[in-house]
């Protein structure tokens, strides 16, 4: 079995309250609208990676508690592959989202990878959270992407070489606690200088990309009505790395990236997000700045 892309770590059950009119305070509760519950994550990523038409897998430990159960039922019914060998426990995610951004309480479950498993798969990319867990199989793009949890890790050790990615993912948030600069520009060509190209998504301001020779490219953002933007960046990372395979220039592959977050979100589904590429090539035929391209995926 080959596959286009490996999602190398835990997907989460991410129960989602939807409709908060603001956070809660301490001792408070604020009721939500509606409630759901859905895999995300790595099964987000892997999702849209399907949804665009690459074939993807999620590849890590399997909960076999009552929340990984459940997780398992969400993954097939969401149509995303899960390999792996069992665990005790599942990654859970409780987010808020609220005023077009999102708060999280996570419990992390067990996050090792096999090694094994992604090279009898020889993807043709891997896409895995920072600090790597070894030397990746075979030579697949790496594509790496990192929480808060990851952030603190890489302060207290270092960045090191990131040769060996073809691409890091951050939101501007993770880029200044990471970096502990304030200028977003700034926050991405830091690291870049540790060897691989750097984007930062901005939400409402865009995204910016640094390479490792000190350029900078900034794209703007998208206009829509988004009320959950829980997983924007796991659509904007799959996004990217569709683009990147199909050998997109870098420009086109920001904004590619930001108009595919920014539409799925304002065409939320009933569960996972993402647009098809038949739905994606639709709305953007509908704006002002189709890719022509695009009608020939």
């Amino acid at each position: 079995m080959t596959v286009d892309v490996v999602c190398a770590a835990p997907p989460f059950l991410d129960i989602v309250f939807r409709g908060l009119e603001r956070m809660p305070q301490s001792g408070e509760e604020v009721l939500a609208s509606a409630v759901s519950v859905v895999p995300g994550a790595m099964a987000n990523v892997a999702f849209a990676l399907r949804q665009l038409q690459l074939d993807a897998v999620v590849c890590s430990r399997i909960g076999t508690d009552p929340a990984g159960r459940l997780l398992q039922e969400l993954m097939a019914k969401a149509g995303v592959p899960w390999i792996g060998e069992p665990t005790g426990a599942t990654s859970i995610s409780v987010a808020l989202p609220v005023d077009g951004d999102r708060a999280f309480v996570t419990v992390m479950a067990d996050t090792s990878i096999d090694l094994d498993a992604i090279a009898a798969l020889a993807p043709r990319a891997v896409v895995v959270n920072l600090p790597l867990p070894g030397p990746m199989p075979g030579t697949p793009w790496i594509y790496a992407v990192v929480g808060d949890p990851q952030v603190a890790i890489l302060r207290e050790h270092g960045l090191g070489s990131l040769a060996l990615l073809r691409t890091l993912f951050l939101n501007e948030r993770e880029a200044q606690d990471l970096t502990g600069l304030a200028d977003t520009r700034d926050a991405a060509a830091e690291p870049a200088v540790h060897g691989c190209l750097v984007i930062v998504t901005r939400g409402a301001s865009g995204a910016v990309a640094a390479m490792p020779d000190g350029r900078v490219v900034e794209a703007p953002a998208i206009v829509t009505d988004a009320q959950d933007t829980v997983g924007a960046g796991d659509l904007f990372t799959a996004a990217f790395i569709w683009a990147d395979l199909l050998d997109r220039p870098l420009d086109e592959r920001l904004n590619l990236a930001i108009a595919y977050a920014s539409h799925s979100l304002a065409h939320p589904a009933a569960g996972q997000k993402g647009l098809t590429v038949a739905a994606f090539r639709d709305v953007l035929a509908a704006t002002a700045a189709p890719l022509e391209w695009l009608q020939e995926v």
